[in-house]
């Protein structure tokens, strides 16, 4: 307690390191009368209210105690409000401070406008620009940055360069990196880089919102030369260009990427490893994925549910299905992702059985399944030839839960059914769905006519196939091996000559080692 002896209280309350610890302060300060001074309890209030060791509550307790609050209190409380999980009750705040006949200052002007931000209310937030007016506080660089800030966010672009170009004397680098970044994360590359390239000084958020903007865009040969002229590149500038890589399909210029950034002695952030681990996963590269998992325990990186999660479907996708089981168990937290890709991988894998019992497993723990649950179920039921089952969870699905079946919910159906050799079974659900059937669809059902010896029907599809994907090689080549099949060998000659003929390419087989 020697703390509150030293003469400068205010500094000495900053020292406490929970709220346990600064309540047992609290009470002497009381005690002692320390209370009185006005400058103690706003200090006491301010941690309490924006310190991370202390008690939003609690700070409202000690504000309604406070017989005359004072801005700086006002502020604090608003402070706080605005980093919780209600941000709007800041206003309330503000509301009371003005019915106390408190004006209001550049510090807080911002913290409101945030709130309006991400409580996604901009109405509110442009009666604050009018209060902003109203109090000459439309020349401030704090304020007005956090402005452009939010009508950015709000993609409401033309106010947000009205306000940068009126303010054009005020405007710092912030003003400007923020408007950049609204319109890169609108998609108006043209006019960021514009802006971009008249900035008079750059920072690292500036050359970052270029480079997410153009790999997002999938411009991946712009953002690849920003990036190697940035000067100095952070975590976020990886970062960025690695999930833009992987989400144009280039994954293994991705795992290029994420491995020299490791070799910089950058350490990744959670989305660079969830883009690198999914990038494995598609690749189904069991090796680096391994490697990766093996990095992220070496670095004791905590695995929350995203990260959790794209590693059971990277294990799941490479056949390694009891790593990802062993993930699956692990994690203290899952969500309907991590049950959705624990499923799928189990169906891929052969274990329908599994799978199935995995959902009932999900059901009774009250976890409510979605689309993409019943596509792992039904494929699950599909590769273990359950067709009785399929039928039934296919009626849970659209009857129970009111799930309206897409076209994969239709396509595992058919498969089930084609699997199990009840081709025409399988014909009449195709013909009696609401929606019109896709060519891979019937793709299916022509590649289960050639393996339960359809021909008939086989070629009656395989043709009609064609006439619906004239240019695509693979439907073609359908048809041929149904007529192979049967040994109908004029009729396999016919179906090349039309190909070469109609000058379609036929898809080259191929494979791959994993090096």
């Amino acid at each position: 307690m020697g703390l509150l002896h030293h003469p400068n209280v205010a500094q000495s309350l900053s020292a406490f390191a929970n709220m346990s610890e600064f309540k047992r302060a609290h009470a002497h300060i009381i005690t002692s009368g320390l209370h009185r001074d006005s400058f103690t309890t706003a200090r006491l209030l301010a941690f309490s209210a924006i310190s991370q060791a202390g008690n939003l509550d609690y700070a409202k307790v000690l504000f309604e105690h406070i017989e005359h609050p004072t801005l700086y209190m006002y502020n604090s409380m608003i402070g706080g409000l605005s980093q919780s999980h209600t941000p709007l009750d800041s206003v309330s705040f503000y509301v009371r401070m003005s019915h106390a006949g408190i004006s209001p200052d550049n510090f807080t002007f911002p913290l409101l406008i945030r709130s309006c931000w991400v409580s996604s209310c901009l109405d509110l937030g442009l009666q604050l620009h009018c209060h902003v007016l109203k109090f000459g506080l439309d020349c401030d660089v704090f304020v007005v940055n956090n402005l452009i800030s939010m009508y950015s966010g709000f993609e409401e672009l033309g106010c947000a360069r009205h306000l940068f170009d009126e303010c054009s004397g005020v405007v710092d680098v912030v003003s400007w990196t923020a408007l950049v970044a609204g319109y890169s994360n609108c998609g108006e590359l043209d006019s960021a880089r514009w802006l971009f390239n008249r900035m008079p000084v750059r920072n690292a958020v500036s050359w970052n919102a270029m480079i997410v903007g153009y790999a997002r865009s999938g411009k991946i040969g712009e953002a690849k030369k920003l990036f190697d002229e940035m000067p100095e590149r952070n975590v976020a500038t990886w970062s960025g260009m690695i999930s833009g890589c992987s989400q144009c399909g280039l994954f293994k210029e991705a795992l290029k990427l994420f491995v020299d950034m490791v070799g910089t002695g950058i350490m990744p952030n959670k989305p660079a490893l969830v883009s690198a681990v999914s990038c494995c996963a598609q690749l189904r590269a069991l090796d680096q994925g391994e490697w990766l998992h093996h990095y992220i325990m070496e670095n004791k990186i905590e695995v929350d549910v995203a990260l959790g999660t794209v590693l059971i479907d990277m294990y799941g996708k490479c056949g390694s299905i009891h790593r990802a089981l062993q993930v699956f168990d692990e994690m203290p937290i899952k969500n309907i992702l991590s049950w959705n890709s624990m499923i799928s991988g189990m169906a891929l894998n052969g274990c329908g059985k599994q799978a199935l019992a995995l959902f009932g497993r999900m059901w009774m723990m009250g976890l409510e399944p979605n689309g993409v649950t019943f596509i792992g179920v039904l494929s699950a039921c599909s590769h273990t030839g359950l067709v009785v089952e399929g039928h039934r969870f296919f009626d849970f699905m659209t009857q129970v839960y009111g799930i309206k079946p897409q076209l994969e919910h239709y396509g595992c159906m058919v498969d089930l059914l084609g699997r199990a050799g009840l081709i025409k079974e399988a014909l009449s659900f195709v013909e009696g769905m609401p929606v019109e059937p896709h060519p891979g669809l019937w793709g299916a059902l022509v590649g289960a006519c050639r393996i339960h010896g359809e021909v008939k029907l086989g070629e009656e599809l395989g043709k009609r196939l064609i006439d619906l994907e004239p240019h695509h090689g693979g439907r073609y080549v359908l048809l041929s091996n149904i007529y192979a099949a049967a040994r109908r060998w004029d009729d396999v000659a016919m179906v090349r000559k039309l190909l070469k003929d109609r000058k379609v390419l036929k898809a080259a087989g191929n494979s791959a080692m994993e090096v």
